[in-house]
């Protein structure tokens, strides 16, 4: 039987061949076609029924594949960070964007769940908790061309970050704990976020092939644990503290100087400080969030030893011309980058907000109930695979010069780009276009295809 999405897209998911075995490899293909056409909740028995694939496997089948089945998550991510890779000019730095999302569940037999802090419905006064799991997640920035000129991001890699005593992993690898020892053996490390992300970017790090890498990150990344021990050739650009304690680099030592040699110079003013003192500022045309705005900043390199102790950081101090917004201040441990990289790549961090968004609303991934670790492990983050193939189907799409044909309303006559629904959607007609309309070819005979595509229409309806 084969799967009901367009044969350009089967060429796509062709490449995850070798991360499977020959009877894996065709649940996989059953599961993104499932996952595509699914109109309700994604849940494992909703994806399978979607997939038209029923009259041909028991339904545990699709349990077991997630569940059971021998095959790695990484070994995707890598394929996929591949395929990315494809996108991103060759002569420009490897963007990664860095940041963790919630993924909010509800039942008592839910695996590796606990409560978590939850950013959407707290506030500065009152925090708020919610049950369910955190992701940790690296994506790489792409400029694709879909008529966005803020690109896109591609969430490629993941980690389930826990809290509770049964979350830890259970290989025989030690991690270091929050205090610096490790706990091999244990079969519990319960490594922090800051762990989790550092194992993820050494693994991207190992990928891009020598490429400069800048990792893009909110101020809850901007730690020791992670700039420190961050891998060779890879940068972090981060928000700073306008609080933050600055230092100079150390003075040359002395030639009879006795005692171990100085780690940080004199004291400099705070952030805030030096932008309340300072009455010259430079003005910088840059793209922001896909508009083009002209701010104000001035930039230093310092010392910033709290949080990185072995070389300088370049700053970057930005007010609003308008007074409309507060001052900020960013960081990157590039010494040498310049305000509008530093500016322009923090900005584009929003994408992966988006990835987040679009992938909660349009692909279900907080809707999976796994009730075992290993399901829990690979189910959520099939929801992202899903999304980056989407995107990058309808670039191929858009770079042969057959732009997908997303459906215009009246009500969007000014839409000069379109959203991941209207993506999914154009996935969705050019699959059942090729099925219903097209002749038969030598891989869609109509005596196969046609029981699976009307069943999975009905389930879908």
């Amino acid at each position: 039987m084969s799967a009901i999405v367009p044969e350009d897209f089967c060429s796509l998911l062709s490449a995850f061949r070798p991360c499977f075995t020959a009877p894996s490899y065709r649940n996989f293909v059953s599961v993104v076609s499932g996952w595509v056409h699914c109109l309700g909740r994604r849940t494992v028995t909703a994806v399978a029924l979607a997939s038209g694939a029923l009259g041909v496997r028991h339904i545990s089948v699709f349990h077991r594949f997630f569940g059971r089945a021998r095959w790695a998550l990484d070994a995707l991510a890598r394929v996929l960070f591949g395929l990315a890779l494809a996108w991103v000019p060759a002569d420009e730095p490897l963007l990664l964007l860095l940041d963790d999302t919630l993924a909010r569940k509800g039942g008592k037999t839910i695996s590796l769940a606990s409560m978590h802090h939850d950013p959407l419905l707290s506030n500065a006064r009152k925090p708020f908790f919610s049950y369910g799991h955190v992701w940790v997640t690296l994506a790489v920035w792409v400029p694709l061309p879909l008529g966005d000129a803020r690109g896109f991001a591609l969430p490629v890699l993941f980690r389930l970050y826990t809290t509770s005593k049964r979350g830890g992993r259970s290989d025989a690898v030690g991690h270091p704990t929050k205090r610096g020892r490790t706990t091999a053996g244990t079969g519990n490390p319960r490594p922090t976020k800051l762990q989790l992300a550092r194992e993820i970017i050494a693994l991207a790090a190992n990928w891009a092939g020598g490429r400069a890498i800048y990792v893009v990150a909110d101020s809850a990344y901007a730690g020791r644990t992670l700039l420190e021990q961050r891998p060779a050739g890879v940068h972090m650009i981060s928000r700073l503290r306008l609080d933050a304690a600055l230092w100079t680099p150390p003075p040359p030592r002395a030639p009879a100087q006795m005692g171990r040699p100085r780690k940080r110079g004199c004291r400099l003013p705070t952030p805030h400080q030096l932008a309340q003192a300072r009455r010259h500022w430079h003005r910088l045309p840059v793209r922001l969030y896909g508009r083009d705005v002209t701010t104000h900043v001035f930039q230093l390199t310092a010392l910033w030893y709290v949080a990185l102790r072995d070389g300088p950081v370049r700053i970057v101090v930005v007010r609003d011309p308008s007074g409309r917004r507060r001052d900020e201040a960013f960081f990157c441990t590039d010494a040498a980058a310049r305000a509008s990289f530093v500016l322009q790549s923090y900005a584009r961090r929003w994408t992966l907000e988006v990835a987040f968004r679009d992938a909660k609303q349009h692909l279900g991934f907080e809707d999976p109930q796994n009730q075992t670790a290993q399901a829990v492990q690979r189910t959520a983050p099939m929801a992202f695979l899903v999304y980056d193939l989407v995107l990058l189907w309808s670039a191929s799409c858009a770079a042969e010069g057959a732009e997908p044909a997303w459906l215009r309303r009246p009500w969007d006559a000014h839409k000069t780009a379109p959203a991941f629904r209207d993506l999914l959607c154009n996935l969705r007609r050019e699959a059942w276009r090729q099925r219903v309309f097209d002749p038969p070819s030598a891989t869609r005979q109509p005596q196969k295809w046609l029981p699976s595509w009307a069943e999975a229409l009905l389930q879908t309806a």
